[in-house]
């Protein structure tokens, strides 16, 4: 990876870009997948645009894609302690003792895999 010399940032221009850097270089150990993989409707998001780390325990949502995802994929239930916003993506992650959206979708990934 790169190193993002903080020095280096100035403007929120150059911070978004630091950020899109970082984030690029954590989805390269993630998978990509499309809605119905993780159980939900289609129409949540179209094509294998979301991003899942089994491992952390997230599936990150693009900007472009966060309205549907909260109403087709019934993520406006997430529990706000489970949702980080960073750049352009919006992260679910599993909580403590989630039984809910997010752990549902990694439970129906395991078992279609």
């Amino acid at each position: 990876m790169d190193t993002i010399n903080l020095e280096n940032i100035t403007d929120l221009q150059d911070a978004s870009s630091a950020i899109d850097k970082i984030l690029d270089q954590l989805f390269k150990e993630t998978k990509k997948v499309d809605a119905e993989q993780l159980g939900l409707d289609k129409r949540a998001c179209y094509g294998e645009r979301l991003v899942i780390d089994t491992c952390e325990g997230y599936i990150a949502v693009h900007h472009n894609d966060l309205n549907s995802m909260m109403y087709y994929g019934g993520f406006e239930y997430v529990d706000a302690d489970s949702i980080t916003k960073i750049g352009d993506y919006t992260f679910f992650m599993i909580g403590v003792d989630d039984e809910g959206r997010v752990s549902e979708c990694f439970d129906h990934l395991k078992e279609s895999e």
